[in-house]
């Protein structure tokens, strides 16, 4: 579980700063909020739903080797952008102002890649993290 909780949080941060980077240079926009008055960010998709799709890769990770990983990298990244594209397509949630569907594909791939080198960096010593030894690598 706090490997989930780190990987989340960590992708949460990073999510939320790039969202910040494009709305503020108006690459897109969220016509619709939740907190309209607090943030120009949509909340339930930027703080908890990609952050959520990050996690959850990065602890089922393949362990197989760097072209599997990266296919496997493609298919949930794929999978996140096109849900992300219908959101934009079929509701008023997200508006691309100057930007389209991948820039979002290449945005989630920066963010997963960061996220997955921190959390590595972060349990690279399995002295200090032995009781979760197998749970996840």
């Amino acid at each position: 579980m706090r490997r989930f909780i780190l990987a989340h949080l960590f992708c949460q941060s990073l999510t939320w700063l790039s969202s910040l980077f494009h709305v503020q240079f108006n690459l897109l926009t969220f016509p619709y909020r939740e907190f309209p008055n607090a943030t120009d960010l949509l909340v339930t998709t930027e703080y908890f739903f990609y952050p959520t799709f990050c996690a959850f890769y990065i602890i089922f990770e393949s362990k197989g080797n760097y072209l599997f990983r990266l296919i496997y990298l493609s298919f949930w990244i794929t999978g996140l952008t096109m849900i992300d594209f219908l959101i934009e397509r079929y509701t008023n949630l997200i508006e691309y102002a100057h930007y389209s569907w991948y820039w979002t594909w290449v945005n989630f791939v920066i963010l997963f890649a960061v996220t997955n080198i921190f959390y590595q960096w972060f349990f690279k010593d399995k002295a200090l993290f032995g009781e979760d030894e197998g749970v996840t690598r």
